[in-house]
This record gives structure tokens, sequence and C-alpha cells, in this order.
């Protein structure tokens, strides 16, 4: 029997952080976050007139001590593994969720 090869819904992301607030699905627990980043498409390879090229709005959802909380400003370079998952948002644009694994803090822009 030849077994089907499995997908991963692990995602790597590097991007700067938006805004960080409070993880809103959790329902205590201050340490428990949610960062936003836009995800950047590049334009680049797709000529088709039917595609669409634009950042995807990307919750990150955390844990970070009150300490590390500190490093994690608008600005800040950022590298975060784990799974994901896509949804339309409530104003139908396309959504990709991410519970974190791993979560580092690369530098902060000036």
């Amino acid at each position: 029997m030849s077994r089907q090869p499995s997908s991963s819904t692990l995602i790597h992301i590097r991007d700067f952080v938006d805004t960080i607030t409070e993880d809103p699905t959790r329902e205590n627990g201050s340490n428990y976050v949610e960062i936003q980043t836009d995800i950047n498409i590049f334009e680049g390879g797709f000529n088709s007139p039917n595609t669409t090229a634009e950042p995807i709005r990307t919750p990150i959802h955390t844990y970070l001590t009150q300490d590390e909380r500190l490093l994690y400003v608008p600005k800040a370079f950022i590298y975060a593994d784990g799974r994901f998952s896509t949804a339309l948002s409530t104003d139908d644009t396309l959504e990709i969720n991410i519970q974190a694994l791993s979560f580092d803090e690369v530098y902060q822009a000036t």
C-alpha cells in the first residue's frame, strides 16, 4: 500500500510588527498576545489580470512574558513559526491566523 504525502500546516513568517494587543481569543492571562502584521505578497511573477497580489492580514497568537513583550513594538522585525489556518475576515478579505510555536524578535527598526 502506498502512502500519500502528508501536508504540513506549519508556516514560517518573517515580517514587521504592526500592532500588539491582548489576545482576544483568550479570556484571561495577560501574557497571551496577538501580534498583527500584514504579509506582503510580491507581484513579481503574477502577470495574470485575474490574480490579486496584496498584503494579507495576519494575527499571530503567542505567549510572552511582560519583559519579552517590551521587545515586540511596532516596526520590530520578527520570526514566527507555527500552525496556521486561513479564513475570511469580517470585511471579506483573506486572513492567515497563526498559533506561534516559536517566536523571536530580531531587531527593532529605527
